[in-house]
């Protein structure tokens, strides 16, 4: 039996797999390829950044607090707790946000590190988990929470808390530093300190100019869609915008095996580990 094995093989009539097993063998590998940056997944951070400006020009309006911006909500944390003004900030909002973006971060970070933080399949599924979170929480603002002051406002929140947090969290771990998708502040000094600020070539300071200009006009876009529309409005731009870049990730670049092996023997990285 042996010997007709080898013979078959010698021949090429060894047994192969089902052709039909072809599609899902490289379904299965695009999936599971590293994501390389480049211009597109850039500009999906970008989309995501419009989303997240979207964001919170709805939920301040709305609710006195921030989804994205927990620099915010932490100074309104202080704020309420002292009862300094508490006609302008909702203490139990912050805290659900706060706590939210946090639990979401924790959570959905972690578990990045565990699955592979840079896999196609796991940023499109923490992509998508966001956008059904965002989803919900337009549906529930529309047709449920109606009122500012409806119990169900800490569901939304929460909601839309824990999504912010785990885009950020993603955001961080996909080699583009200069794109947050949320914290702005950052991102303005780094800009005005760049050594290099006037070269014409910067790809850093062009990541971080564009990264500002888009949370800047999703922050119009969200206050013009809550002033003309309505929250629950905005708040679908931003469940589109982020399934949009659920799409996008399907045809991003790969890591290539020779920038996998120069990655693994460059000591610039490791050394910023190590720092």
């Amino acid at each position: 039996m042996p010997i007709s094995s080898a013979s078959e093989e010698e021949n090429g009539s060894a047994p192969q797999l089902p052709p039909d097993n072809l599609p899902k063998r490289l379904c299965f590998t695009h999936l599971d390829e590293d994501l390389a940056p480049g211009l597109l997944l850039e500009t999906e951070l970008m989309i995501l950044s419009l989303a997240a400006g979207i964001n919170d020009a709805t939920t301040f309006p709305e609710y006195r607090v921030f989804a994205s911006n927990q620099t915010g909500n932490t100074a309104l944390l202080a704020v309420g707790a002292l009862a300094l003004a508490p006609e302008a900030v909702d203490l139990p909002n912050v805290a659900i946000s706060l706590s939210l973006f946090v639990i979401g971060g924790t959570f959905l970070g972690q578990l990045g590190h565990i699955v592979g933080r840079t896999k196609r399949s796991w940023l499109i599924t923490t992509n998508v988990l966001q956008t059904c979170l965002v989803f919900v929480a337009a549906a529930l603002r529309h047709w449920v929470s109606t009122s500012k002051h409806s119990p169900y406002r800490y569901f939304v929140i929460s909601l839309l808390a824990f999504a912010s947090g785990g885009q950020v969290a993603m955001a961080r771990t996909v080699n583009v530093p200069e794109i947050t998708t949320a914290m702005v502040t950052s991102a303005y000094i780094d800009f005005f300190v760049d050594p290099k600020l006037l070269m014409r070539k910067n790809r850093s300071r062009d990541r971080r100019l564009f990264f500002v200009l888009a949370l800047l006009i999703g922050s119009f876009i969200g206050a013009a869609g809550y002033q003309k529309v309505s929250a629950s409005f905005s708040l679908l731009l931003v469940g589109l915008c982020k399934l949009g870049v659920c799409v996008l990730l399907l045809f991003n670049r790969a890591v290539t095996p020779a920038e996998e092996r120069r990655e693994g023997t460059d000591p610039i990285p490791q050394a910023a580990h190590s720092a």
